[in-house]
């Protein structure tokens, strides 16, 4: 996994998250004013909206949304307990 990330940013939160779960990944920071990704890439191509933060998973699947992707990252560890198991009303509030 890739967290694209800008400091003073929403990215805080997955990155928080990736460490509290002990989770392998890689953060590749990005420079908000030139879209640049400090590996070289374009971060629009990974992001069009172009803000962090921005979670590559494997070679095609990109979440955008901080909130996407701190759930995201909680259910591949439900057992840390960082939210409520899906589909339950605990869940949804």
């Amino acid at each position: 996994m890739k967290l694209y990330y800008a400091p003073d940013t929403c990215s805080l939160s997955p990155h928080i998250v990736l460490r509290e779960l002990d989770l392998p990944f890689t953060l590749v920071r990005v420079d908000n004013r030139t879209n640049c990704s400090a590996d070289g890439s374009d971060f629009l191509a990974i992001n069009p909206k172009g803000y962090v933060a921005a979670l590559e998973c494997g070679d095609v699947q990109v979440l955008t949304e901080g909130p996407a992707i701190v759930q995201y990252l909680a259910d591949l560890k439900p057992e840390a307990g960082l939210a409520p198991p899906n589909g339950t009303w605990a869940r949804s509030r």
